[in-house]
């Protein structure tokens, strides 16, 4: 089964069956990537390549309407490492175009480890940016995937963050996640040692082995400025910890637009993960024939199942689609 950019029927069926009813009118969207296909370094994946090439805060919005039907839909956008890695400079300069656009939307800056912390202050104020998106391509080794956290995002940056009370969205490497005694360290001592600055946690703390996030998040209890957000976690097991441990209004919805469109699961596989997405060929064996929905859609039935179990209040469901990251961004 090719890769494809669709709204197809089990997709709506999915939502009206399980999500309808779960959640609220208003969403703020807390990881959601805006590019141009231009803009990536060598040949695009199939999906990017069957987008449209040019996505902007509209397109955007119509986009996220496949996985949250009429919803008011605001988001924090960021580039995306196109390529691994791409130029930032036209990414930036395309995200503060956007979200421009909209008052409620707010953008993070795509820095590099080796960028001069005072170019990049005055780069955001210049392009209406608040806060870091660091990627771990831009580490200065060949195993990338090993790399620890101020390899890509040194203590520098994380300072000027501080200084000006940004919000930074982390994704770590390393083969256990948050299991990690190395991720571990550096997250406890940046929050620690900068506690005006926010840090967010994408992807329930990688909790793609939601067993990584349950063993690790304990070790980093009553940091009130880290935070989670749920972008394509799968797992209920890894939102629930997210929410059990550090608590409701320290965790945030997030969607990975693009990801959020492919269509597939992960899932966790011994110490390690795994990602099945349309094109694997396991689809053809699975019972009843049924076929992939969006990743979005299946990280969102995860977010619902996490907080039925834990009984979750209404308000506290708000919490996490729009609460906090109004909170959390001065919205």
């Amino acid at each position: 089964m090719p890769v494809t950019w669709q709204h197809r029927p089990e997709d709506r069926a999915l939502f009206e069956r399980e999500l309808s009813s779960f959640l609220p009118d208003r969403i703020y969207d807390m990881h959601a990537h805006l590019w141009r296909r231009n803009d990536w370094q060598g040949r695009p994946p199939p999906a990017v390549q069957a987008a449209p090439p040019q996505i902007t805060l509209e397109v955007y919005r119509e986009c996220m309407a496949w996985i949250l039907p009429d919803r008011e839909i605001y988001g924090l956008h960021f580039a995306f490492p196109a390529g691994s890695p791409n130029d930032p400079v036209p990414c930036n300069a395309w995200v503060s175009q956007q979200v421009a656009k909209d008052p409620l939307a707010r953008g993070q800056f795509y820095v590099r480890p080796t960028d001069d912390p005072d170019w990049v202050a005055e780069e955001m104020q210049r392009l209406g940016l608040r806060g870091l998106k660091p990627f771990s391509c831009f580490a200065p080794r060949p195993d990338k995937e090993n790399a620890e956290i101020p390899e890509y995002l040194p203590a520098r940056l994380v300072e000027m963050a501080d200084r000006h009370h940004w919000s930074i969205t982390l994704h770590m490497v390393r083969a256990r996640s948050l299991a990690d005694p190395s991720n571990q360290h550096w997250i406890g001592h940046y929050c620690d040692r900068y506690p005006r600055m926010t840090l967010i946690l994408d992807h329930c703390a990688r909790g793609f082995n939601p067993y990584h996030a349950v063993e690790g998040l304990p070790k980093l209890q009553g940091l009130p400025n880290l935070y989670v957000d749920t972008s394509v976690a799968t797992s209920p097991l890894a939102v629930l910890a997210c929410i059990e441990i550090l608590g409701v209004r320290q965790v945030l919805y997030g969607s990975d637009f693009y990801c959020s469109h492919l269509r597939g699961t992960n899932l966790p596989v011994g110490d390690s993960f795994l990602w099945l997405y349309e094109d694997a060929p396991i689809w053809s064996e699975v019972l009843y024939g049924e076929q992939p929905v969006l990743l979005g859609l299946e990280n969102l039935r995860a977010i619902r199942a996490a907080c039925q179990l834990l009984h979750l209040s209404d308000r506290d469901i708000e919490s996490i689609f729009w609460g906090n990251a109004a909170r959390l961004l001065g919205i």
